[in-house]
């Protein structure tokens, strides 16, 4: 099982009741949400949940979430996505939202607090911080979902998909590498990772491009090479519809990404 984590994106947010209000968006990042003040709630697929100041939590990916502010909430946040489907699974499971017990969140919350300092201007040791925090939250939260084992016929096409993240590949080339229908390959893929072959890989290139981008040595049309993307415009539209911001404002740090 591959335990690398990788952190995407996150910052400080003043959450209120305009800026900070979702009705039924899917959501396939995970994330960890540090309140500072205030409270709002968040339901995962109908499981509300209060987020109040001094706590830390856990949504886990891949489920439709709903959240407002009550009436406010300055938040610190991350998301992540876990390079292990088999551990992305894991966490999809937890299927609600998880608060930290008060041992985890008194050890974690002054690092919590440093996300958005993380995210634009990180030292060694806050890399290094920051990673050991998700790590061990990912490992509480492991703990409370049931182990369910991975058909071995997956394997083989997990690592040729991780080979061939950034080609056009066919459905069918997966598929094979499990000796499987590209239909029944599908649909078993989807009930052990609740996502699909696509939008697995998908996910894998968008955080790579916005790993590249953020570091700002990159063109947006290098970038896009380094992602498999021949065309630089059709790799921007991509990228705005999945972070819901261009390219070119996350490379230039324009971009205020929100939780």
């Amino acid at each position: 099982m591959d335990p690398t984590l990788i952190l995407t994106q996150g910052g400080h947010f003043h959450c209120t009741r305009t800026n900070w209000d979702g009705s039924g968006n899917w959501s396939d990042s995970a994330k960890i949400y540090a309140p500072t003040t205030g409270r709002a709630w968040l339901a995962v697929d109908g499981r509300r949940a209060t987020l109040i100041a001094g706590g830390l939590y856990l949504i886990p990916p891949h489920h439709r979430l709903e959240f407002a502010a009550d009436p406010e909430m300055t938040v610190d946040w991350l998301h992540f996505m876990a390079e292990s489907p088999v551990v992305d699974a894991r966490l999809a499971a937890l299927g609600e939202v998880l608060r930290f017990p008060g041992t985890a969140a008194r050890r974690w919350l002054p690092v919590a607090r440093r996300c958005a300092e993380f995210f634009s201007a990180p030292t060694p040791g806050l890399i290094f911080r920051m990673h050991a925090m998700v790590g061990e939250l990912v490992g509480v939260a492991l703990e409370q979902t049931p182990v369910t084992s991975t058909d071995e016929r997956l394997l083989p096409a997990l690592r040729y998909m991780d080979d061939h993240v950034t080609e056009t590949v066919a459905l069918a080339d997966i598929a094979g590498c499990a000796k499987l229908s590209p239909e029944h390959f599908h649909r078993l893929f989807r009930a052990q990772f609740h996502t699909t072959p696509f939008l697995y890989l998908l996910r894998r290139r968008m955080a790579k491009a916005h790993r590249l981008l953020v570091e700002g040595a990159a063109s947006v049309k290098e970038v896009a090479a380094a992602c498999g993307y021949d065309d630089p415009y059709y790799f921007s539209r991509v990228f705005r519809q999945y972070y819901r911001c261009p390219p070119r404002d996350v490379r230039s740090g324009k971009a205020r990404p929100v939780p």
